[in-house]
């Protein structure tokens, strides 16, 4: 891992975990309803717009099912490994939000899908089955600007790749979406 590489990976380690701590009461502060009441919105369309910095791109579309669940899909292109493999995905995913008010509050999810992996001289075709935990917030008066972290890993099977990482992270380092 290079030296840039490495920094990135510390500072993304010491900043998600006090932006965590830090937005729960940052949020409440700027809303007189608990951040976990039950909202109106059916969706919310989301990306992640620090990702670019450490050239990571993602975009994602969530959908109400019940009360407790939702379903969506989402896209995704990032390097790893010095920048040596790049990797592309299309996603299906499943969050369960154990509080009972889906699209906003602590969320348990799965998600499956397939990634396309290459390298200066060849690439390769995997399927993709992981999970993620994370938490979202919908803020401002109409409750309708989403903002949600959140971490995960997906398994890759089915492709042939010397070299090339079988287990990839799931970031939501900060994606900023808006719900209707």
């Amino acid at each position: 891992m290079s030296t840039r590489s490495l920094a990135r990976c510390i500072a993304a380690a010491l900043f998600t975990p006090a932006l965590i701590l830090a937005l729960p009461a940052t949020a409440h502060a700027q809303s007189d309803e608990r951040p976990t009441t039950p909202v109106e919105h059916r969706q919310i369309i989301s990306a992640n717009p620090f990702g670019l910095m450490f050239e990571w791109f993602n975009v994602e579309y969530e959908h109400k099912l019940g009360p407790t669940t939702t379903w969506g899909v989402s896209t995704s292109w990032f390097s790893l490994d010095h920048g040596d493999f790049d990797y592309a995905n299309g996603n299906a995913l499943f969050r369960y939000y154990p509080q009972g008010h889906a699209l906003n509050g602590f969320f348990l999810g799965g998600r499956g899908g397939v990634f396309h992996v290459s390298d200066s001289r060849d690439a390769a075709v995997f399927y993709g089955a992981g999970f993620e935990i994370g938490y979202d917030w919908l803020l401002g008066s109409r409750r309708n600007v989403g903002l949600s972290l959140g971490v995960g890993a997906t398994r890759l099977f089915g492709g042939e790749l010397p070299g090339a990482s079988l287990t990839v992270p799931t970031l939501r380092l900060v994606n900023l979406g808006i719900a209707f």
